[in-house]
């Protein structure tokens, strides 16, 4: 009975782990995808909603203008890193682009000592995108997959609450609903910017 008890133990641990294996490969898919999707510029996309044609001095600039595409760089990863994590807190845009014509001279009685300066400002309510999460359950434990690129393990907190799994970094928080309330948490890894934790179940009959 021992060995019968053992062989399927064993069993189970294969099924996880090639579940596990399976649902990451799906999940790193999902990366994939997020990075084609977002491989052009977000601000000169915000511009261009908020200000029909300006976005085509954006671009401009970005080709002539080393320091400005940097900037444009810089912003577009902490949009997309934020947006794509779904946290709480949300970066605000603000360019000061000069219209002043090249030369010094004047633009229609306007003098060139006085260039007109356009401020975009990325709105507050801007739609956030939750952060690619996976749960799934086998018998009496719950199994959850969170992508936290960019994130020391260390410096995630995790917390069972009822059947929600919340997660921290200390200064933003996600909330993982489950599909059954959680005993505790028994088992937690972080590889290649993805945290697997097993939740065992609660026992409702106790």
């Amino acid at each position: 009975m021992k060995i019968v008890s053992d062989d399927a133990e064993k069993k189970d641990e294969k099924d996880v782990s090639r579940e596990y294996e399976e649902r990451i490969k799906r999940l790193e898919k999902k990366l994939e995808d997020i990075e084609t999707r977002n491989g052009k510029s977000v601000v000169g996309d915000i511009v261009s909603q908020l200000l029909p044609g300006l976005g085509g001095v954006v671009k401009t600039l970005e080709r002539t203008s080393p320091e400005f595409r940097k900037r444009i760089e810089e912003t577009d990863a902490e949009i997309k890193h934020r947006i794509d994590m779904g946290w709480s807190s949300r970066p605000v845009v603000e360019y000061n682009i000069s219209t002043r014509p090249l030369g010094g001279g004047t633009r229609r009685g306007r003098t060139a000592g006085k260039p007109r300066e356009i401020s975009v400002t990325m709105p507050e309510d801007v739609p956030k995108k939750t952060p690619i999460v996976d749960v799934f359950e086998k018998e009496d434990r719950i199994f959850v997959l969170v992508v936290l690129p960019e994130l020391e393990e260390r410096s995630i907190e995790t917390k069972l609450v009822g059947n929600a799994l919340e997660l921290s970094d200390g200064k933003r928080c996600k909330r993982v609903e489950l599909p059954a309330n959680g005993r505790s948490i028994v088992e937690r890894s972080y590889k290649h910017g993805v945290l697997q934790i097993t939740i065992e179940k609660e026992d409702n009959g106790s």
